[in-house]
C-alpha cells in the first residue's frame, strides 16, 4: 500500500494534534538522514582526496629527483668542458713564461682589436694608459703563442664558449673572438674575472652571471698564470654562451609546468627560464633570490637539505606561484641546480575526481530531496483533509510510516561509519522501499568508487617506480664519457642514443679488449619498455663477457646466441652488429645478427652502405652460425652503425626517413668527426619526423680511424 493511501485510511481515525506530532517526528527523522549522508560523503571525499594527492606527490617526487640528477650530471659535464679549458689554456701561458726563448721565434702575428676581422680569430689591445714599450711588445709578442691552444678549443667547443681571453699584469689584453669592439677605457688588472683569481690564484674561479662589457648575461671562469717564481703574471679566462646553457638546462622539466633554474655561490640565480625577458624587462640583472621567493631564508634553507642529502622534495612560491621541488649541488663548482613544476598542475586529477563525484552527489541529493517533498506535501494534505480521523488507527499508520525510516536511518548512520556491506532490509513497495533500495544502490556506487581511487592511485605509484628503476639502469649501462680513451689518438669515437619510450631496447657499447683493439657493439632488442630495457641488459653483458674472452665477431656472436636461447620463453631477440677495430691497421673485423647495414667512407670520398652478410638474430635459434668479413678503414676514413630507429624514422604523412636521406645527411658533414656527422643526422631525422611522436629508439654510433702516427 503506497503511503498516500495510509494516510488517506489514517486521517479518517486520527485527529489533527495527533497526525502534526506524527509529521514532526518525521521531519525530524528525514533531516537527520541527509545530514548523516552529507557526513559521509564529505568524509569519504577528504579520504580520498588525501590518499591520493599523497600518491601523486610521490610519484612526482621520484620524478624530480631523476630529473635533477640528469640535469646535473649534463650541466656538470659541460661546466667541466669550461674549466677543463682554461685550467690547460693557464698551463700552456705558464709555459711560455717559464721558457719564453723556446717561444720567441712564433708565426703568430698579434693583431690589434680595432683591426681584426669580424669572424672568429685571435686580437689583442692594451689597457687605458698603458704606455707601449719594446718589452711591452716582447711579452704581447709571447702571449699571441695563447691562438696555438685558443683555435682549437673554440674550434671544438665553441657551442660552449664565447670567447676565450687572457689579460696580463702588464695591460695586455689577448683574446680568441669574433668581436671586434674597441674599448678605450678598458683596464684589464681592474675586472671581476682578473681580480677573482688573483685572490685565489690556485684554483678555477668562477664569476655568476653580470651583464658583461658588451651588454651581454655573461658567466665566466678563470684561473691564475704564474711565472716560475710564483708570482701571478696573468689570468687565463672564458665566457660561458649563455643561451646553450639556458637551452640545455632551463628549457628541461617535469610536466606541462615544469621549470629549472641554478643557483650561484652567493645563493642568487645564476639562470632561470625568464632570465632574459627579465633583463629586459627591468633595464639589468634581476638574479636575487629575494625577488623571486616568497620566505626565501626558509626556501634555501630546504634547498641546501635537498642538494647535500638531507631532505626531501618540497613546496615553495615562486613568483607568486606554488611549486613542488627538489636540489642537487653541480660537483664542478658548488652551484645548486634546482627542478620543480607547478603544484596545480600535480593536483589537477585530484580535482576533476572530486569535481565529478560532487556532480554525482548532488544528483542523489536532488532525489532525495524531490522524494522528502513528495512525502511532506502528502502528509500536509492529509492533514487538512482527514483531521478528525480516530487516533486508534492513526497511532497504528505512524507507526507503519516511521519505524522502516528509523530503520533506514540506522542504516545510513552505519555508512557514515565506513560499514558499505550492511545493506537495508525494508522491501516495501511505497516511496520508502524505493528510498530504501536507492540508498542501497548508492552504498554500492561509493564502494566502488573508492576501490576504483584505491586501485589507480596503486597502479601509478606502480608504473612510476618501474620506470625509475629502468631507466637508471638503462643509463647507467651505456658508456656517456667522450672521448672514451683519450690515450687512443688513432681514433675519435661518438655515440648517442634516444629512448622513444621512457626505456628503450637499443643499446650500444664499445671497450678495448687488449691495447690494440677495440670493440664496437650496436644493438636493438625486440618491443620497448621496461621488458626490452631488461633484454638489453642481459644481451650487452654477455657480448662485452664472451668478446673480453678472445675470439672473431662470428664465434662471439654464435656462443652469445647459444647463452641468449637459454629460457629465452618471452620469445625476445636481438639484432646485433659487432666489430672489432685494429687500431694499427684500420681493419674492421665484423659479424651481424640480422643488423642494418653499417655505412663507411674513404679520406676524400663518399659515405656508402657496406651490404655485408647477415646472420640470423641472436636469441632467436640455437646453434645459428654467423659470418666474419673484413671493412678496412683508410687514414682518415670512418664508420657509422646505427638502428632502424634512423632509416625508419615516420614523420605525420606516414612516409620513412629511409637510407638515402641519411647518407645525404652523412655526406653533407665535411667535418669527419663522429660528434659532428651524428649530430648532422639526429638533425635531419627530427627535422624530417617534425610533430610526429617518435616510433623507434634512435641509436648511432660513428668511429673515425686516422692511423698510428697521429700525434
Amino acid at each position: 500500500m503506497k503511503i498516500g493511501k495510509k494516510l488517506i485510511i489514517s486521517m479518517l481515525a486520527l485527529t489533527l494534534g495527533t497526525l502534526l506530532l506524527v509529521n514532526i517526528g518525521l521531519f525530524a527523522v528525514i533531516s537527520d538522514m541527509k545530514e548523516n549522508t552529507h557526513l559521509m560523503y564529505t568524509d569519504l571525499r577528504t579520504d580520498a582526496e588525501q590518499t591520493i594527492e599523497a600518491g601523486l606527490y610521490t610519484q612526482d617526487s621520484d620524478s624530480l629527483s631523476v630529473i635533477a640528477d640528469m640535469q646535473t650530471e649534463v650541466t656538470d659535464s659541460r661546466l667541466r668542458i669550461v674549466s677543463d679549458a682554461v685550467e690547460q689554456a693557464a698551463e700552456y701561458a705558464e709555459k711560455l713564461y717559464a721558457s719564453p726563448a723556446a717561444y720567441a721565434g712564433s708565426a703568430y702575428a698579434p693583431v690589434h682589436l680595432s683591426k681584426a676581422p669580424a669572424t672568429l680569430s685571435a686580437r689583442y689591445m692594451f689597457s687605458a694608459g698603458v704606455q707601449v714599450n719594446a718589452e711591452l711588445e716582447r711579452e704581447l709578442q709571447l702571449i699571441a703563442n695563447m691562438e696555438e691552444i685558443f683555435a682549437p678549443i673554440m674550434k671544438y667547443n665553441s657551442r660552449f664558449f664565447d670567447n676565450l681571453y687572457v689579460g696580463t699584469a702588464s695591460g695586455i689584453f689577448y683574446q680568441y673572438t669574433d668581436n671586434n669592439v674597441f674599448r678605450e677605457n678598458y683596464v684589464v688588472t681592474r675586472r671581476h674575472w682578473y681580480l677573482n683569481s688573483i685572490a685565489s690564484p690556485d684554483k678555477i674561479m668562477w664569476k655568476e652571471t653580470e651583464i658583461d662589457s658588451y651588454g651581454r648575461p655573461c658567466i665566466t671562469a678563470s684561473m691564475a698564470v704564474k711565472n716560475p717564481d710564483g708570482k701571478v703574471v696573468a689570468v687565463v679566462a672564458a665566457d660561458v654562451n649563455f643561451e646553450q646553457m639556458m637551452s640545455n638546462v632551463i628549457g628541461r622539466g617535469l610536466g606541462e609546468t615544469g621549470t629549472t633554474f641554478v643557483l650561484g655561490e652567493t645563493r642568487n640565480l645564476v639562470a632561470y627560464s625568464d632570465f632574459m625577458k627579465d633583463v629586459e624587462t627591468h633595464g639589468g640583472l634581476y638574479n636575487a633570490f629575494a625577488d623571486h621567493f616568497t620566505d626565501p631564508r626558509s626556501v634555501l634553507k630546504k634547498i641546501d637539505d635537498c642538494a647535500f642529502g638531507n631532505g626531501e622534495a618540497f613546496h615553495a612560491t615562486l613568483d607568486g606561484r606554488e611549486i613542488y621541488m627538489t636540489a642537487r649541488e653541480i660537483p664542478s663548482n658548488g652551484w645548486l641546480l634546482c627542478t620543480a613544476i607547478n603544484a596545480e598542475e600535480i593536483t589537477e586529477p585530484i580535482r576533476k575526481i572530486t569535481a565529478r563525484s560532487e556532480r554525482t552527489f548532488a544528483s542523489t541529493q536532488a532525489k532525495m530531496s524531490d522524494e522528502f517533498k513528495k512525502l511532506i506535501i502528502g502528509a500536509t494534505t492529509s492533514i487538512v483533509l482527514l483531521a478528525l480521523i480516530a487516533a486508534v488507527f492513526a497511532y497504528y499508520l505512524s507507526r507503519t510510516i516511521s519505524k522502516p525510516i528509523i530503520r533506514l536511518t540506522d542504516t545510513v548512520k552505519n555508512t557514515g561509519e565506513g560499514d558499505f556491506d550492511k545493506k537495508s532490509d525494508i522491501n516495501s513497495r511505497d516511496e520508502i522501499g524505493d528510498l530504501a533500495r536507492g540508498f542501497n544502490k548508492m552504498q554500492d556506487n561509493l564502494k566502488l568508487y573508492t576501490e576504483n581511487l584505491r586501485t589507480v592511485t596503486a597502479e601509478k605509484e606502480r608504473i612510476g617506480a618501474e620506470l625509475n628503476v629502468a631507466t637508471q639502469i638503462q643509463a647507467d649501462m651505456l658508456p656517456r664519457i667522450f672521448p672514451p680513451f683519450p690515450q687512443k689518438k688513432e681514433i675519435d669515437l661518438f655515440a648517442s642514443m634516444t629512448p622513444a619510450k621512457e626505456v628503450g631496447g637499443d643499446f650500444y657499447d664499445f671497450f678495448l679488449i687488449d691495447n690494440n683493439h677495440l670493440a664496437l657493439v650496436i644493438a636493438d632488442v625486440s618491443g620497448k619498455g621496461v621488458p626490452a630495457a631488461l633484454f638489453m641488459v642481459i644481451s650487452k653483458t654477455l657480448i662485452k663477457n664472451r668478446a673480453m674472452q678472445g675470439g672473431t665477431p662470428a664465434e662471439i656472436l654464435h656462443d652469445v646466441n647459444n647463452q641468449l636461447c637459454e629460457g629465452n620463453e618471452a620469445d625476445m631477440f636481438v639484432t646485433c652488429w659487432l666489430g672489432i677495430v685494429d687500431l694499427a691497421t684500420g681493419v674492421v673485423t665484423a659479424a651481424s645478427a640480422g643488423h642494418e647495414f653499417p655505412a663507411i667512407c674513404g679520406p676524400d670520398r663518399q659515405f656508402e652502405l657496406f651490404k655485408d652478410k647477415h646472420g640470423f638474430v641472436l636469441a632467436g635459434m640455437e646453434g645459428a652460425r654467423y659470418r666474419d668479413y673484413e671493412i678496412r678503414l683508410e687514414q682518415g676514413g670512418s664508420l657509422f652503425v646505427y638502428t632502424d630507429g634512423v632509416p625508419e624514422a615516420t614523420n605525420a604523412d606516414n612516409d620513412m626517413f629511409g637510407p638515402d636521406r641519411m647518407l645525404q645527411a652523412l655526406n653533407r658533414c665535411p667535418d669527419r668527426q663522429p660528434k659532428v656527422f651524428l649530430r648532422e643526422v639526429g638533425a635531419d631525422v627530427e627535422a624530417f619526423t617534425g610533430e610526429a611522436p617518435q616510433f623507434d629508439d634512435v641509436t648511432m654510433v660513428g668511429l673515425t680511424w686516422y692511423g698510428p702516427d697521429r700525434v
